[in-house]
């Protein structure tokens, strides 16, 4: 039976800095690759914050979606052989989206774009109706959800791509990135990964960020849910900077 190390990175982005955050990101990045992650969840837009008010503020800390910031996490993932999937705001075709990017040693492996804006997306972010890839990576088979996409009542609205279907079923990936700005009063791990992990049937790796941002308090969390439903959840009980380790079946 296959397994594979992942990783989940916890941290609190400076709010448009972005080259102090990639250095913070990719040095957390390194130190899980260096312990044998093969896999590392960074948390939603973890490159810039979302204190974003206006458009303008926003594509100051944007980038195509194979641009420099991709680029930062490559040379990792070259040198210990693993992928890394990191949250930013991307600019296209006039557009700007809460995206995250898989980057392998290759370069960009897949990119996806958030659909169920909330907060302070909808001052600055397009809604993507694009479906949400699977690509297959040191993880097995992967898919990527950013923060409230994990919803079933949004994996349901894609109903008219696969009549009576939801995309990311029951035994369609092995493994799921969740990316979050993810505050909650109810403790960790919340019951809507653990729901996730069960609906799919399959390994969640989890990356929440910690600190303050437009009046919220994020608490962290970050965890690996495998599909046995064991919690790894060491960095979960405080609000820290943390890089969460876990065992994964594929």
């Amino acid at each position: 039976m296959l397994s594979s190390i992942v990783a989940s990175v916890q941290f609190k982005p400076k709010p448009g800095n972005v080259d102090q955050n990639i250095n913070v990101a990719r040095q957390m990045c390194f130190e899980a690759a260096a312990k044998g992650a093969k896999l590392i969840v960074l948390p939603e837009m973890c490159t810039s914050g979302n204190e974003f008010k206006n458009r303008r503020d926003a594509t100051l800390c944007s980038q195509d979606k194979k641009g420099y910031q991709t680029q930062a996490f490559q040379p990792i993932a070259q040198k210990f052989k693993c992928d890394i999937v990191f949250g930013y705001p991307e600019f296209s075709d006039g557009e700007l989206y809460n995206s995250a990017a898989v980057v392998g040693p290759e370069g960009l492996i897949t990119n996806v774009r958030k659909h169920n804006l909330w907060g302070n997306d909808n001052f600055w972010a397009q809604s993507s109706d694009q479906l949400p890839p699977v690509a297959l990576t040191s993880a097995g088979r992967l898919g990527v959800l950013i923060s409230r996409d994990i919803s079933n009542k949004f994996r349901e609205s894609y109903a008219f791509y696969r009549p009576n279907q939801k995309f990311y079923q029951k035994g369609s990936v092995d493994t799921l990135a969740v990316l979050s700005n993810w505050d909650t009063e109810f403790g960790y791990p919340d019951t809507r990964w653990i729901d996730l992990s069960e609906s799919t049937r399959s390994n969640i790796v989890v990356s929440n960020k910690v600190g303050s941002e437009s009046k919220l308090k994020f608490r962290g969390g970050s965890c690996i849910i495998d599909r046995n439903k064991k919690i790894w959840t060491n960095g979960s009980s405080f609000e820290d900077s943390a890089v969460v380790g876990g065992i994964i079946v594929l």
